[in-house]
């Protein structure tokens, strides 16, 4: 899916005068391109559902209602629906979030076995999508030629993540760790339009505006099933199930990365004297997508919208050095 949103103003910079100081700056013309009524809305009715926006969502396995919307993958998935609501269920088995070595471990559809990005032999049965589902929005600025002049370039955005996680086991179905991960990573794009040099940008790289990975992990159903299953002697131990200390957890983890707004800046010379800005139009595109990845039993879900786009020509009369960390 992908939606693009095209705002082109072109503005005529008029010459800057006046002697400046050493490292400083001025500001110039401006321009800007918004995403209208689009907006994200985490709704307040007890479901913690997102509306609105341009959503983007997946999960780990098939939707479902029930066991008989499953019939028809191989696999024997069970429908896995806590919640009873039509397509809220997911068809999963027991491979879904389980550890594996390749992707004939993975039994659910759509599922591979995805190994760590550091390497390794072995990996976790589930479904990974990066770039999924690309939006744009644009704007457009004219320049006329000096020394010092550039971009300065910010897309700001509402962001909603869902991530929701379901650990289950009973007679047929055991998957104990469920994960999922949500993102949406922005870059920006400056193109020529009237033939003259590309414009040097930086950061030349997407940067994260938002991104959540939960996980779940439990023993407690296969302690639960030992204890219920189990029978001991009456006499030493009235209430049956284990007579030794087999441990219990819950485990619960979330990691969180977001920017939200960033400035980038086109026109910076680059270390060999290359990419400053030249007299003509330029278009000036911020594109954003989305990362998705499901293990187990659970769905993710990035929402972008609204999105301002504002881009500020400055005039610096003496580059510092850029810092370095």
């Amino acid at each position: 899916m992908k939606r693009n949103f095209y705002f082109v103003m072109l503005l005529t910079i008029a010459p800057l005068l006046g002697v400046g100081t050493v490292y400083a700056q001025s500001s110039g013309s401006f321009s800007y391109g918004y995403t209208g009524t689009t907006h994200c809305v985490l709704n307040n009715d007890g479901t913690g559902t997102i509306t609105g926006g341009q959503t983007c969502d997946q999960q780990a396995g098939p939707s479902c209602t029930s066991d008989g919307d499953c019939a028809s993958f191989s696999g024997q998935l069970l429908c896995i629906n806590p919640t009873g609501t039509t397509n809220a269920g997911q068809c999963v088995n027991s491979t879904s979030g389980a550890s594996c070595a390749s992707d004939a471990a993975c039994t659910v559809p759509g599922q591979t076995c995805v190994k760590p990005v550091g390497g390794g032999a072995t990996g976790i049965c589930g479904v990974v999508q990066n770039g999924a589902c690309a939006g744009a929005l644009q704007a457009g600025i004219k320049t006329n030629g000096g020394s010092g002049n550039i971009f300065l370039i910010r897309p700001s955005a509402v962001i909603g993540l869902l991530t929701d996680v379901t650990v289950q086991k009973n007679s047929t179905i055991d998957i104990g760790t469920s994960s999922a991960l949500a993102g949406v990573d922005f870059n920006v794009d400056v193109k020529s339009l009237s033939g003259q040099p590309q414009a040097n940008v930086i950061p030349a790289f997407p940067v994260t505006y938002a991104s959540r990975f939960v996980q779940i992990s439990t023993n407690l159903f296969n302690v639960l099933g030992t204890l219920c299953t189990t029978v001991t002697d009456p006499l030493t131990n009235p209430v049956g199930g284990i007579t030794t200390a087999a441990g219990c957890y819950i485990s619960f983890n979330e990691s969180t990365v977001s920017a939200h707004s960033f400035d980038w800046i086109a026109g910076a010379p680059a270390r060999d004297g290359s990419g400053t800005l030249a007299s003509g139009n330029y278009g000036v595109t911020v594109n954003w997508s989305s990362s998705l990845g499901n293990f187990g039993i659970s769905r993710s879900l990035t929402c972008v919208g609204p999105v301002n786009l504002t881009v500020q020509q400055n005039k610096v009369f003496s580059f510092n050095t850029p810092n370095t960390f």
